[in-house]
């Protein structure tokens, strides 16, 4: 006797999740640039889906902030100026210290076990070919982080941070330069694991402070992959009140 088949609500939400998952990791790999279009047609057929889930699917990458649609032409990947990347890392500088504390408070020991093992599992990743791998750990430790906050509206805002923010350049600029590669692998792995051990220790003080020192060490890279002006992050800084 055959399954029942699936109501069709429940297959349309499952493609478009499907779908919403597929040209998400393209735009967060490189495989679609700031401002390319993502035909629903195009994306229909690459996908093997009909319109129906695409256009949800850019729906939602539209509320996550990695596209933008512009009347009467179609949805596109957004692009970031030097002022978008040095809000994003004020807005980081700000929530990320909220999350880990309030983690501290929230995380269950279980979680915390599972992030020792994602922390061990970056720091064997440390060739070039490994970064687009150690760049997804490395969002799947923070996103942890922030589901354990036990706040489903700073996760929320979190997440749309997240989105936005560029790590996937950020890091193929850094394996641009191997020789300093190594140390600034290192340090993320430190730094993740004193994060780790301030929360597993319930220390909300000190996961506050690993955390903003863990952000504020990322301002020198930002300069140096993005070519930005160091004023033009201590301005925002200033604007934010930071």
């Amino acid at each position: 006797m055959s399954a029942p088949a699936p109501r069709i609500n429940e297959e349309r939400r499952s493609l478009s999740d499907l779908a919403h998952e597929a040209i998400r990791d393209r735009i967060l790999s490189g495989h679609f640039k700031p401002r390319d279009w993502l035909r629903q047609e195009d994306l229909s057929q690459q996908l093997g889906v009909s319109h129906t889930p695409v256009r949800e699917a850019l729906d939602r990458l539209v509320a996550d902030g990695l596209a933008e649609r512009i009347p009467n032409r179609g949805v596109r990947v957004v692009a970031v100026d030097e002022g978008d990347i040095a809000e994003l890392y004020c807005l980081r500088l700000m929530l990320e210290p909220l999350v880990v504390g309030l983690a501290a408070v929230n995380m269950p020991e279980q979680e915390i076990r599972l992030l020792q093992m994602i922390v061990d599992q970056a720091d064997e990743m440390t060739s070039l070919d490994d970064m687009p791998s150690r760049r997804q750990v490395n969002r799947e430790f923070h996103g942890r982080i922030a589901r354990s906050c036990g706040s489903p509206t700073i996760k929320r805002l979190y997440e749309i941070v997240w989105n936005k923010y560029p790590d996937w350049m950020l890091y193929e600029g850094l394996y641009r330069d191997p020789d300093t590669l190594a140390p600034r692998l290192q340090l993320e792995i430190d730094q993740h694991r004193a994060v780790l051990g301030a929360i597993a220790r319930r220390d909300v003080g000190g996961a506050r402070r690993i955390i903003t020192s863990h952000i504020q060490v990322m301002k020198e890279d930002l300069i140096e992959v993005f070519h930005l002006s160091g004023r033009v992050i201590e301005e925002k800084e200033k604007q934010m009140g930071l």
